[in-house]
Order: structure tokens, then C-alpha cells, then sequence
């Protein structure tokens, strides 16, 4: 009891400190956003999987971008976009005019102006400074953080290196998204930033009903949880706001807005959709690399799931499968890798040395904290090996096993022709003909995620009633 009512005292210390830190910090200098910019840059290349590499992409959309900013509440910011090579639909921007938009997000796009619409908005972000107050609060928060260790340590004989954990959710919200008078905040100058460049403002609301229903579509239509963590809330009342923000902005532009649709469609014709082969590629519970010359399939029950840097699949009983690369040393062995590199310090069970497809591997089972991981290292060639790992609760060692055996059975090294055979899904723009109908068409959709109509309505901005006029273009994923 005495402990419980120091650790509220140090509750109540946690909250005076963090209002006066916070409250008297001094925001970071323009210099200083622009280096923050710059450093984080290539790191958030690497974590969405690298710069998308098409020549048209780039051109169109730093030809938005520049428009967009020429016309923003700060032109005189060196704004630079760059296209993030991911299937994850997103948009966002770091302090010093650093701004990014996904793959993905291009493909859900129906216009110019809804891209102009994002763009907006993430430029608003840049010139309202919410990256650089919100940097400034958690680098209070991260001050007040180090003091508190060793007031903890004095008062309460809980070791500094906790305090951490007890700030980590204080933190974390600074840090995981923009507030939701933020996002209104951007929304309002962006769409005041697209109307002076001439484009269509109701385009950016257009745009969130598409987010929202891209979001439906992929939870399966479930209501997602409340969650103070969302980086963009997208709720009707959002979109709202929107629509009336845009009907403001539109009262004092002297002609129509542009929309854009034809030049748009013909930028995103041919571009990839879903995964690239450059990340590899997931067909339902295959994933194939063609890099690495390289397949496997997960067993029942697993979905996949692709990442830059590793590929994880799940399984509703908590089970999990792990897959990426590591280096090592040329003259290292798989088994001496596992023990020595992988799992360092650890007993190993059943440690063996085996074949699979041919190459040199070892296999082992740890004790996790939760339970176990088998794990299977891989000669990947002179200086990687390729690691599997399955990780199960307590109480399901022999499904872990059982798991890891059909994984193992499945891995297969491909010949130079057979991996030069695995392609991405394509986005396609196709004319409506006069026979043509939303389920003929979405019949046609070469892809495994859930339902093809669903999906094809989503990608098209078309309601579950709209029906498709001949003449009409709309986009479709193929081979």
C-alpha cells in the first residue's frame, strides 16, 4: 500500500513536470525542421520498402505538388514528394516540407484533384508546423522522462530505466499521429490551397469517402474499435466538414474547379498494384520472391502479410510465422549461425542439421517468454541466410512443430525462368462497353483479397447501388 501511494504521488509529479515542460519549451527553428526532415528522409524510404521507380509517377505528381505549393500559405518552402513503393494506402509529411504518398493511395485516386486534395493537406501540416510542435512536445516529454528516473529510483527504489514504460503511453500518443484539430486544421487549409490553384475543393471530401470505404472494405465491413492512436481520423463528421469547407472555398473561385479524371487514369495505367516484385509477392498463402528465387506457402488457417523487411503470417489461435534475412559471415553454417548468432545464449532442443530444396539448413526450438519459436536458418548464399521462425503461445508446441514441417515442405528455390515468371498485379484503365456491367467487369479482377466487386467498387469511388455508364473509364487489377 505504501508502494501503491508513492507511485501516485509519482503519477501526480509526472503531470506537473510534463505541463511545465511542455508548456515552456521553445518551438524549433525552421533550419531545425528541415534538418529533421532531411535525416529522417532516407529512413522513411527504407521503411516503406524503397522510392517507387517510375519516371511518369514522379513527374505527375511533383507537377501537383508544385502547384499545390506555389499556391499554399508558405511558396517559399523548398517542398519536395516522393512516392513510397507500397500497396499501403497513406499520405503524410515531415517537418521541413518533406511530404510522401503511397503507391497505394494513387491507385485509390480518382482524379488529379483528389490527389491535389492530399497533397494539400499534408503541405498543411508543413506551414501550420504541427510536425515541429509536435516534435517539440515529445522532446519535453523525452526531458521530463530522464529527470524522473532518478526521482523514481530516490523515492521509490523502481529502477530509472522503468520510467520509460510508465511515459510510454503519454509518449506514444504525442508521437502517432496529428490531433483531430490537426487534421481539421489541414483540411481547412488545404482545401483553401487546392481552390486558389484552381482545382475542384470538394475533391479532397470525395476523397475521404473513398479512404472510408477502402477501410470498410479491408476490416470486412466490420466497425473498427474507438482508437486514440488513428494517424488520420476519417469519420462522418470529418467528411462533413469537409463538404462545407469546400462549398466556402468554391463561393470565391470564378470558374469550376478542375477535376482531372482523364489525366489521372492515364498516369496510373499500368502502374503496380498490391505488392511489388521487388518486395516479393503474396498470391492467397504463397509468397514468392523473385530475387531471392524463392517460394514457400503458409499452412491453413495462416494469413500473410508483407513488410520491407520481413514477412509475418498470423493464425487466430496466436501462432505466428516469421520470415526475413539476416547476414553472416562467409564461412558461417547455418547451424553456427543459429546457435551463435540467432539464438544467442539460449538452450536449443532438438538441434539438427538438414536439407531443404537442397541447401545446407538447421532447425531448433527455444523457450520464449510466452511459450516457444521454432526456428529453421537457410544458406541464403555467401553472406545471408534466410530465417524461418514459428512462435507459439504455451500449450502449443506440437502445432508449432506441425507448422514448421509444413512450412519446411514448402519451400522451393526457383530456376532463373520460373522466378523470372513471377509478375505484380497491374492497374488497368479500361472503357466500359455497352454489354459491360460493375460485376462483369469486377469478374475480371485478378486478385485474392475478399470480394472482387467490393473492391473493384472501392478502386471506381461507386456506391454499392451505382451502376456503370458505357463510354465511362474505370480502373481494374490485372496480371
Amino acid at each position: 500500500m505504501v508502494m501503491v501511494k508513492r507511485v501516485r504521488h509519482i503519477i501526480v509529479l509526472i503531470m506537473a513536470l510534463a505541463v511545465t515542460a511542455c508548456g515552456g519549451a521553445t518551438l524549433m527553428s525552421e533550419a531545425d525542421e528541415a534538418k529533421i526532415g532531411a535525416e529522417q528522409h532516407p529512413k522513411i524510404i527504407r521503411e516503406y520498402g524503397g522510392v517507387y521507380d517510375n519516371p511518369k509517377i514522379t513527374a505527375y505528381v511533383e507537377a501537383v505538388m508544385a502547384r499545390i505549393g506555389q499556391y499554399s500559405d508558405r511558396p517559399d518552402v523548398d517542398y519536395r514528394i516522393t512516392v513510397l513503393d507500397t500497396p499501403t494506402v497513406n499520405a503524410f509529411a515531415l517537418p521541413g516540407g518533406y511530404t510522401y504518398v503511397t503507391r497505394g493511395l494513387l491507385a485509390l485516386a480518382d482524379n488529379e484533384a483528389e490527389l491535389a486534395g492530399v497533397i494539400g493537406h499534408e503541405i498543411a501540416h508543413v506551414t501550420a508546423r504541427h510536425g515541429a510542435k509536435r516534435h517539440t512536445a515529445a522532446v519535453g516529454t523525452a526531458a521530463v522522462a530522464s529527470v524522473l528516473g532518478a526521482v523514481l529510483n530516490a523515492r521509490t527504489g523502481i529502477d530509472s530505466r522503468a520510467t520509460g514504460d510508465l511515459l510510454n503511453v503519454g509518449s506514444s500518443a504525442i508521437l502517432a499521429g496529428y490531433s483531430r484539430e490537426n487534421e481539421y486544421e489541414a483540411d481547412n487549409l488545404g482545401i483553401k490551397s487546392m481552390a486558389r490553384a484552381g482545382y475542384d475543393p470538394q475533391a479532397q471530401a470525395e476523397l475521404l469517402q473513398s479512404l472510408a470505404a477502402f477501410s470498410a472494405y479491408k476490416s470486412g465491413g466490420k466497425k473498427p474499435n474507438a482508437n486514440w492512436f488513428s494517424t488520420h481520423p476519417n469519420d462522418k463528421a470529418r467528411i462533413a466538414k469537409a463538404h462545407e469547407k469546400a462549398n466556402a472555398a468554391a463561393r470565391g473561385m470564378s470558374s469550376l474547379g478542375q477535376i482531372g479524371t482523364d489525366r489521372h487514369l492515364q498516369m496510373v495505367d499500368g502502374m503496380v498494384y498490391g505488392d511489388s516484385a521487388r518486395q516479393g509477392i503474396i498470391r492467397g498463402r504463397r509468397f514468392e520472391h523473385p530475387t531471392l528465387a524463392l517460394r514457400f506457402d503458409v499452412p491453413r488457417g495462416f494469413t500473410l502479410k508483407n513488410g520491407a523487411k520481413r514477412v509475418t503470417a498470423t493464425h487466430e489461435n496466436q501462432m505466428q510465422i516469421i520470415f526475413d534475412l539476416d547476414a553472416r559471415t562467409a564461412l558461417e553454417a547455418p547451424e553456427a549461425y543459429l546457435r551463435s548468432s540467432w539464438a544467442t545464449g539460449q538452450k536449443i532442443t532438438g538441434l539438427q542439421n538438414l536439407k531443404v530444396d537442397g541447401r545446407a539448413a538447421a532447425l531448433g526450438t527455444v523457450k520464449t517468454q510466452n511459450g516457444i519459436a521454432v526456428l529453421l536458418a537457410i544458406d541464403g548464399g555467401e553472406k545471408q541466410i534466410l530465417r524461418f521462425g514459428v512462435l507459439a503461445p504455451r500449450g502449443r508446441n506440437s502445432d508449432a512443430e506441425a507448422a514448421m514441417a509444413s512450412l519446411r515442405r514448402s519451400i522451393d528455390f526457383l530456376t532463373a525462368s520460373q522466378a523470372a515468371r513471377i509478375k505484380p498485379y497491374r492497374l488497368r484503365v479500361v472503357t466500359v462497353k455497352e454489354d459491360e456491367s460493375v460485376a462483369s467487369l469486377a469478374r475480371r479482377m485478378r486478385c485474392h483479397a475478399g470480394d472482387k466487386e467490393k473492391l473493384f467498387r472501392v478502386l471506381n469511388g461507386l456506391g454499392p447501388d451505382d451502376r456503370l455508364a458505357a463510354g465511362s473509364r474505370v480502373k481494374l487489377v490485372t496480371d
